[in-house]
C-alpha cells in the first residue's frame, strides 16, 4: 500500500484579523463590492430625479470617499474655493481599482502592482483564496478592463488585456500568448487559483481590444471539462442571452463559469434612461450578478464578488446624461438583485454573514447643476425626457449641457435657463459617495478620519480593503497529521481531530463532511458530497483509473464550543491525490 503524506490546510471561519485602529471583530463568509464607475454625487441625484426615488441602498450607512492616486491629495478647502481644483490630481480606474482592493496607492494606469511597477501588490481576491473562498467578478464593459482587471490580475499596464484576462481565466498572464506579443506583456507571474466566474463583455466578434480570439477558442474548447469554466457567449440573432446565463448557472454541477458578450468595442451596448436600447443577445448587469452569486454560493465555505457598472464611466467621458442614467438604473439593479439574494430565504446569506458595499472608483464628467457652479448645490430642474432631449454641445467649450437655447445657437445666455451642464470630459479628484450594510458595515468609522467642510467626515479608497480585509476571517493555518492512502480497491483517508481555532482556544468538531471532485478547483457543495462522518477515517471505494486525479476535501463542522458568528463550518483540510504520487 503506497502512502501519500501531504500538507494539508486548516481555514477557520471564526477568528477575526484586526486592522489599523483595532475595529471590533467580526466575520463576513460573504462579501460583494459593488462598483458603479465614475459615479458622482450629482449623477445620482440626476438619476434619483429622474426616477422620483432613490434605491434602498442609498439609505445604508454612507461616508463619502478620496480616490487620489499615488503622490496626490485632496484638499477640502481648495475643492470648495478653486472650481477647476478637482479637474486634476485625479485617479484613473486602474490606480482607482488597486487601491480598494489592496489598500495601496498606486500609478495610474497600474494594475495591483505598485507605482514603479517592480512589486505586485495583495489583493483581497488573493486573502480570500487563503481561506479557499470562491472569487468572482462581473461588469458591464470588458472582463479585462481596467476595474475588473485589478481584481483578478498583476500587471504592468493597463492596456495589456489579453495578459490580464488570461490572468484572470486560468492564473496565467501568457496561457495564450508570450510576453512579447502585443497585450500579453507587463505579467507578474502566475495568480493561483484563479477566478471561479468571470462574466462580462470583451466578446472579439464585436471587435474588442481586450480578448482575443485565442481567448475565447480556449474557453470553448475546454467549456463544461472537468475543472474548466462553462462558457456562455452572445450569439448573434439569438435574444436570449440573459436566459442562457442563468440557465448555465441554475446547474448544480456549474462550479466555475465564463460569460462573454459584448457589441462594438467589446462592451455591452448603452441603455437609456427609459430602459431602451439594451439588446437582449447580452444579459443585463443584474442577470449577470445573479448568475454570479448563484455559483460562487455553491463554495460552502463563502465566496467574494466585484459587480462593476462600467459604463457610467464612458456616458459620462461623452458628457451624455440620458446614457448615465440609463447605466445607474442598470447598476441600481444589480444592487437590488444582491439585496434579494442576502435577504431570500433559500441562499445562505443574511445580513450576519454578509457585507454588501456600494460605491465608485472616481468621478467622472464633473457634473453641475450650471458652468462653475459647485457640486453641492443641488439640481433644481426637472429631468425627464424633454430635457434630456436639449442636451447639446456648448459652441466653443466642447462640453454638453441642457439648456433652453433661445437666443445665439449652442450658446449659453445669461437669460437662458440652464437644466445641468457637464465640466469635464475626464475624470475629477472629487468626494465620492460609499454606502455599506451588513456585517462589518460598522467598520468604516474606525477609518472616516478626513474632514470635508461640504460632506463632512471621509474616508480614503484604500480603507474599502482594510475594511474587507478586517471583516474577513483570519488566514488559514497550518495542519501536519492527516494521511491518504492507496488500497488495493479503495482510497483511505485520516485525519486529526479538530480541538482548537486558529488562535488556540478550544472548539468541538463533532462531524466532518468529505467532499470529492475530479479537478483541483473545485468547489465543496451538495453535488460533490461524498460523505459524512463523527470519525476520524473514510474509505472511498474505487481508486482514480491510470492518468487521472482525484480530489478531496474535508470541512469539520463545529459542535456546541463554537464560537463566532460565521456559523457551523469549522475549518477545511484539501486533500489533493495523484495516483502514483
Amino acid at each position: 500500500m503506497r502512502s501519500v503524506r501531504l500538507l494539508l490546510i486548516l481555514g477557520l471561519l471564526l477568528a477575526p484579523r484586526r486592522a489599523g485602529a483595532d475595529p471590533p471583530p467580526v466575520s463576513a463568509r460573504y462579501v460583494i463590492l459593488l462598483i458603479a464607475d465614475g459615479w458622482s454625487y450629482k449623477i445620482i441625484e440626476a438619476t434619483n430625479r429622474y426616477n422620483g426615488s432613490a434605491p434602498a441602498y442609498q439609505s445604508w450607512t454612507h461616508y463619502p470617499m478620496a480616490t487620489f492616486p499615488l503622490g496626490g491629495s485632496y484638499v477640502s478647502d481648495s475643492a470648495w474655493s478653486d472650481f477647476a481644483y478637482v479637474t486634476s490630481g485625479y485617479t484613473d480606474s486602474a490606480a482607482a481599482a488597486t487601491a480598494l482592493y489592496t489598500g495601496a496607492k498606486t500609478a495610474n494606469g497600474r494594475i495591483s502592482v505598485n507605482g514603479n511597477a517592480t512589486d505586485r501588490l495583495k489583493a483581497i481576491t488573493e486573502k480570500a483564496r487563503e481561506q479557499d473562498k470562491a472569487v468572482g467578478a462581473v461588469t458591464s464593459v470588458q472582463i479585462s478592463h481596467a476595474t475588473p482587471g485589478a481584481w483578478e490580475a498583476h500587471n504592468d499596464a493597463r492596456g495589456n488585456g489579453y495578459a490580464i484576462a488570461d490572468e484572470g481565466l486560468w492564473g496565467d498572464p501568457n496561457t495564450t500568448g508570450p510576453a512579447t506579443e502585443n497585450k500579453h506583456g507587463g505579467g507578474h507571474g502566475p495568480t493561483l487559483p484563479p477566478l471561479d466566474v468571470l462574466i462580462g463583455g470583451g466578446h472579439p466578434a464585436w471587435n474588442s481590444g481586450y480578448v482575443n480570439t485565442a481567448i475565447r477558442d480556449k474557453l470553448a474548447a475546454e467549456s463544461g471539462a472537468p475543472g474548466a469554466f462553462l462558457l456562455v457567449e452572445r450569439v448573434a440573432g439569438a435574444a436570449d442571452g440573459g436566459s442562457r446565463l442563468l440557465a448555465a448557472a441554475a446547474t448544480d454541477e456549474t462550479t466555475r463559469l465564463a460569460g462573454l458578450f459584448g457589441g462594438s468595442g467589446g462592451n455591452i451596448a448603452y441603455r437609456l434612461a427609459d430602459g431602451s436600447g439594451h439588446d437582449p443577445e447580452n444579459p443585463t448587469l443584474a442577470e449577470m450578478t445573479q448568475a454570479a452569486l448563484t455559483v460562487l454560493a455553491r463554495d460552502v465555505q463563502g465566496f467574494l464578488l466585484l459587480v462593476e457598472g462600467g459604463a457610467v464611466d464612458w456616458a459620462a467621458h461623452n458628457n451624455r446624461l440620458d446614457q448615465a442614467i440609463g447605466e445607474m438604473n442598470g447598476f441600481d439593479a444589480a444592487v437590488q438583485a444582491t439585496i434579494a439574494w442576502v435577504e431570500a430565504a433559500d441562499t445562505p446569506t443574511n445580513w450576519e454573514n454578509t457585507l454588501v458595499i456600494v460605491t465608485g472608483d472616481h468621478e467622472t464628467g464633473y457634473l453641475t447643476a450650471g458652468p462653475g457652479v459647485f457640486a453641492h448645490v443641488p439640481l433644481t430642474a426637472t429631468i425627464d425626457a424633454a430635457t434630456l432631449a436639449l442636451e447639446k454641445t456648448v459652441s466653443g467649450a466642447s462640453r454638453r449641457a441642457s439648456w433652453e437655447d433661445v437666443a445665439n445657437p449652442g450658446v449659453i445666455d445669461s437669460s437662458e435657463r440652464v437644466y445641468w451642464y457637464w465640466n469635464s470630459g475626464n475624470h475629477a479628484n472629487s468626494l465620492i459617495p460609499l454606502y455599506a450594510k451588513g456585517v462589518g458595515a460598522e467598520l468604516f468609522a474606525v477609518y472616516a478620519t478626513g474632514a470635508d467642510s461640504v460632506r463632512g467626515a471621509y474616508v480614503d479608497n484604500t480603507d474599502v480593503f482594510k475594511v474587507m480585509d478586517a471583516a474577513l476571517p483570519m488566514p488559514p493555518a497550518a495542519v501536519t497529521g492527516a494521511a491518504i492512502a492507496l488500497g488495493s480497491g479503495d482510497v483511505l483517508l485520516q485525519w486529526p481531530a479538530v480541538r482548537v481555532d486558529v488562535s488556540g482556544q478550544p472548539v468541538t468538531a463533532s462531524a466532518y463532511h468529505i467532499y470529492r471532485g475530479d479537478a483541483p478547483s473545485f468547489r465543496p457543495g451538495p453535488a460533490t458530497l461524498l460523505h459524512s462522518t463523527a470519525g476520524l477515517t473514510h474509505s472511498d471505494p474505487g481508486l482514480p483509473a491510470a492518468g487521472s486525479a482525484r480530489y478531496y476535501t474535508l470541512l469539520a463542522a463545529s459542535g456546541p464550543n463554537s464560537i463566532g458568528p460565521a456559523g457551523p463550518m469549522l475549518g477545511v483540510f484539501s486533500f489533493p491525490l495523484t495516483p502514483g504520487g
